[in-house]
């Protein structure tokens, strides 16, 4: 029988046990007693057997087989679950992945893991093996579950959509809302009043629509934190720290486009927490604390905005340190570092070639990551915000947005130039005569219910002609929240608020800055995207 139709399914299915044995596993070494999680591990590793069996796979059935042995061992008292049998278990899994792997890209031949299956049948925790020695060659036709049945759905309520075809109905909906300003644009000059209430009708539609689209490319946030805490584990391990992970709002979902670009950020900042924030046990009773530190992953939906922290009860970081770093290494000037807070303070950390590591580490030290994880997070639209206290533990906040393909934006006029402000990175706007702005330590400010917020000229940052400026004449000011510090850029007009389509910037102009995409209006002009964080 030719079972090459249902390789998709098995890849699919082969893939989501193995993610839960790997999370189960990981649970188990903080309850190492508890039954219905070794249930539950012997289940998926039953289930990834019997279905190996049916499509002819012999060297996954082997491998799963010798695991659910020795997960049977656990599940009978015989053996209790103890480290090295959960990184061997871990190692398993990191096999079984690379062969569903090769699985999925067709290859003729998938890599023996025989050697493997071997050890983890004849292993023995401070006990003799119980299994024989012949016992690793296990025959294909003994696994009781090759009668294994794949789920059968009783409707076709899902299918299967390749990514590409969701990334054109984006392209082609925010095209369509392009096109439908340009068609209001039309019926305004044009004066036809019986098309205003065919192009109502068909905005909601085009608003519903779009919806639909962004709904089809949402995903769950487990989908790569599943990878996080075997991550922390090792480099626990590694380290040898003690540390307890824990993440929540993993049933949150997001754009997938915005998932697959703020994994590696998410990486780059646990690495950190571990490396450079959490103490050793001995370290942590000297302070006080409890010789087991404790790192959180904690996910939050705001509206159309998501907020991911990432937090740790280790070092804290100390202010003063971090400025007396940043000026031995001539990355501020000493005005800087006397005028600089406790949160400017924090943001040090994303300079380029800013390290307080004292050693160098295949984790950390040599003074970059931290520059990536901004740079990663601004070009999605996003904030990096740090909060921290010493000998306390730090709070690193990542804001996002839910997606960053069709966005409300502000339209502010700059020069000759119409520049758009995305909607979610303005707190509000203001209108104020010039002598309401002082100058501080070299620096424009403005005082805002009881806050001093600095401002800069737009026009300047993107090098627009100074305009005369009418002392008597109010000036449009646009506040953006800039990773927790409010900032206001003086602006000629603001035009109002529109629904756009971003287009990303190709080369040569990937290379200005201060922009991080542009889109094409009803009547053909180019507006480009202020990224604020930047300026």
């Amino acid at each position: 029988m030719d079972m090459s139709p249902y390789r998709d399914l098995f890849v699919s299915e082969a893939r989501a046990h193995l993610a839960s044995l790997s999370e189960l596993i990981l649970h188990l070494e903080d309850a190492p007693g508890d039954r219905t999680i070794i249930d539950e591990i012997f289940r998926h590793a039953h289930s990834l057997k019997g279905m190996a069996a049916t499509m002819g796979f012999t060297t996954i059935t082997r491998l799963a087989h010798s695991m659910e042995d020795q997960l049977g061992r656990v599940r009978s008292g015989e053996m209790a679950i103890s480290a090295p049998l959960a990184d061997l278990l871990l190692d398993c899994g990191d096999t079984l992945t690379r062969m569903v792997s090769q699985v999925e890209s067709g290859a003729e031949t998938i890599e023996d893991a025989g050697l493997l299956a071997e050890k983890v049948s004849t292993f023995a925790d401070d006990t003799p093996a119980t299994t024989s020695p012949g016992h690793a060659d296990i025959p294909v036709h003994d696994a009781p579950a090759a009668t294994h049945k794949f789920r059968q759905s009783d409707s076709f309520k899902s299918i299967r959509i390749k990514t590409e075809i969701l990334d054109s109905l984006v392209n082609i909906t925010g095209e369509l809302i392009t096109n439908r300003h340009r068609l209001t644009d039309c019926a305004q000059q044009s004066g036809a009043e019986e098309m205003a209430s065919p192009l109502h009708e068909l905005s909601g539609l085009l608003r519903e629509l779009r919806d639909l689209v962004f709904r089809a490319r949402m995903l769950p946030f487990s989908l790569i934190a599943e990878r996080f805490p075997r991550l922390v584990r090792d480099l626990a391990h590694v380290q040898r720290k003690e540390i307890s992970f824990q993440i929540e709002g993993k049933e949150i979902e997001l754009d997938r486009s915005i998932l697959e670009e703020i994994a590696e950020p998410i990486v780059h900042l646990l690495r950190n927490a571990v490396d450079h924030g959490m103490e050793t046990a001995a370290e942590r009773r000297a302070a006080g604390k409890t010789d087991q530190g404790t790192i959180r992953l904690t996910m939050v939906r705001d509206k159309d905005h998501v907020e991911i922290v990432i937090a740790d009860d280790g070092y804290g970081m100390d202010p003063e340190q971090l400025k007396s770093a940043a000026l031995k290494k001539g990355l501020i000037t000493a005005q800087q570092a006397a005028a600089m807070s406790a949160l400017d303070a924090y943001m040090l950390v994303c300079i380029p070639g800013f390290s307080t590591a004292t050693t160098i580490s295949d984790i950390s030290g040599r003074g970059v990551g931290m520059d990536a994880v901004r740079s990663a997070v601004q070009a999605l639209a996003g904030v990096l915000s740090i909060q921290s206290q010493s000998g306390q533990g730090s709070r690193f906040v990542i804001r996002l947005p839910i997606t960053v393909s069709i966005i409300h934006a502000l339209i502010v006029q700059c020069g000759i130039l119409e520049v758009a402000f995305p909607l979610n990175a303005v707190t509000r706007t203001l209108e104020l005569l010039p002598a309401a702005i002082r100058s501080e330590s070299g620096q424009q400010v403005i005082s805002f219910d009881d806050t001093d917020i600095p401002v800069h000229s737009l026009g300047l940052a993107l090098r627009q002609p100074d305009g005369h400026v009418d002392e008597a004449a109010l000036l449009p000011v646009v506040v953006c929240d800039l990773g927790g510090h409010p900032a206001g850029f003086i602006v000629d007009r603001i035009c109002g608020q529109q629904e756009i389509f971003v287009r990303p910037l190709k080369s040569p102009l990937t290379g200005l800055k201060g922009i991080s995409g542009a889109t094409v209006t009803g009547d053909g002009r180019v507006i480009f995207i202020v990224d604020a964080a930047s300026l």
